[in-house]
């Protein structure tokens, strides 16, 4: 007993403020920037793992409350060391996306899929390991002669989403 309430209801209390702000902080977690020492992501878990393991003790078992608080603590502890290790930390890490930019293209081979004229506009496919992709393409420099479909050309710049390339001549040096 705590100033006369049972260590059960501030355990149940202290798990319904854990759920409370868990919520919270999944609905408006992106808006606020945490760069202080101690982490609510960690924080508000670490609280309702000690309260769960310190409510589930003082009900089911007749353990000496302050047993039950250091068990509850330990436990938390090593639950909220894994949590983030294995969850936030490789999550923080990760990309958010698998496309690709558009400087990530520029010197990059591509295939012509719509014939590319002299003064005008034609269509390139670009292969990737995430799949392929088609973007409109325009002559880099002035050439001489269109490009026929089927040829390779190489991405000199990308401008207003519209690819710029040159005729793709390999070579061989020996």
């Amino acid at each position: 007993m705590l100033a006369q309430i049972p260590l059960q209801t501030i355990y149940f209390y202290v798990l319904i403020i854990c759920a409370v702000i868990s919520v919270l902080l999944f609905l408006f977690g992106d808006v606020f920037e945490f760069d202080g020492p101690v982490d609510p992501m960690l924080l508000v878990p670490w609280f309702a793992f000690a309260a769960l393991v310190g409510y589930l003790g003082e009900m089911l078992t007749d353990w000496n409350s302050y047993f039950i608080i250091f068990l509850g603590v330990g436990i938390s502890s090593i639950l909220v060391f894994i949590l983030n290790f294995y969850v936030l930390v490789p999550l923080r890490n990760s990309e958010a996306t698998i496309s690709v930019s558009e400087r990530d293209l520029e010197g990059r081979k591509a295939e012509v899929v719509t014939p590319i004229p002299v003064d005008g506009m034609g269509e390139i496919k670009i292969v990737s390991v995430t799949g392929s992709m088609t973007r409109p393409a325009k002559f880099y420099e002035p050439q001489e002669e269109a490009i026929a479909a089927g040829k390779e050309v190489l991405i000199i710049e990308i401008r207003e989403r519209v690819c710029y390339v040159v005729p793709y001549k390999e070579n061989f040096v020996m």
